[in-house]
């Protein structure tokens, strides 16, 4: 993870109530921009290639002053139970300070993030509409936030590049089998993280995941010890395969608190809704 010295402005300085947020030494604020692909194909050539594009664009903000949960990689091998994709702040959220609906820009594209509950900000930003553009190129100089009080201006990493993904032994409508091994492949490049999720996945919600540590190798097994972590009395409508790339920053706001920063590329076994 990147530290970097950035000083955001400090719009409540006068107030001892919004000074006293987020003087702890944990994390208050965490921005998402998430980018989710499938396989598309380039017919302008022959034959035709096949590589990853987007279909799928979230933004999303979580604010817990000092109390924001922590959402770290296994530093190594593989653990059960992490929810990576929050769908709330947690008990600790709370509203951020003099700021409504923040806004978001990535240069080509702006959006509002609502309020969905306290401290838990998101766009759907694409909702049905599918295309076919690079992520890295959607992504461009990141996403960063406007009308978002102490944390105007906050912006997500760059994104690297992911192609090449080969699954085996898995159904495109219902995911993996349990106990199943399933070999999974890729190429990259400009990523400090790479991390496999699978999840057992209930009506539309996680019922149950584990999360493995690449160690920055272009593959990853689904083997006995990973099933060994799962609960094999869930009966899933699916279990899910995401392959995630990751970059993420740390900025620290000239009124003392820390927002995390992160930019990921998800490219997922079985295409389906993951919205909030």
């Amino acid at each position: 993870m990147k530290y970097l010295a950035l000083t955001l402005p400090l719009l409540v300085a006068c107030d001892p109530q919004k000074i006293a947020l987020g003087q702890g030494g944990d994390d208050d604020a965490r921005l998402y921009a998430d980018v989710y692909t499938w396989q598309c194909e380039d017919r302008s050539v022959d034959p035709v290639e096949y590589y990853d594009g987007v279909y799928s664009y979230r933004v999303a903000m979580e604010y817990a002053p000092d109390s924001l949960a922590s959402r770290d990689l296994p530093a190594a091998g593989c653990t059960a139970g992490l929810d990576m994709f929050p769908r709330d702040a947690g008990s600790g959220g709370e509203n951020i300070p003099d700021a409504g609906n923040p806004t978001w820009t990535n240069g080509d594209l702006t959006g509002t993030l609502a309020n969905l509950s306290d401290g838990f900000y998101f766009d759907d930003v694409y909702g049905d509409v599918q295309n076919c553009t690079y992520a890295e190129d959607l992504i461009g100089d990141g996403t960063s936030l406007a009308d978002a009080g102490v944390f105007s201006g906050a912006r997500t990493p760059k994104a690297g590049s992911l192609d090449n993904i080969e699954i085996s032994n898995y159904d495109e409508s219902t995911g993996l089998t349990f106990g199943q091994s399933v070999d999974v492949s890729w190429t990259q490049k400009g990523w400090e993280d790479a991390w496999v999720q699978i999840r057992a996945e209930s009506g539309g919600e996680l019922a149950d995941s584990v999360t493995c540590n690449t160690g920055g190798a272009n593959s990853f097994t689904v083997d006995d010890d990973v099933w060994a972590l799962m609960n094999s009395a869930i009966e899933p409508d699916v279990t899910n395969l995401y392959i995630t790339m990751q970059n993420t920053d740390t900025v620290d706001t000239s009124d003392g608190q820390k927002i995390e920063l992160v930019t990921r590329v998800v490219h997922a076994a079985v295409v389906r809704d993951v919205a909030p």
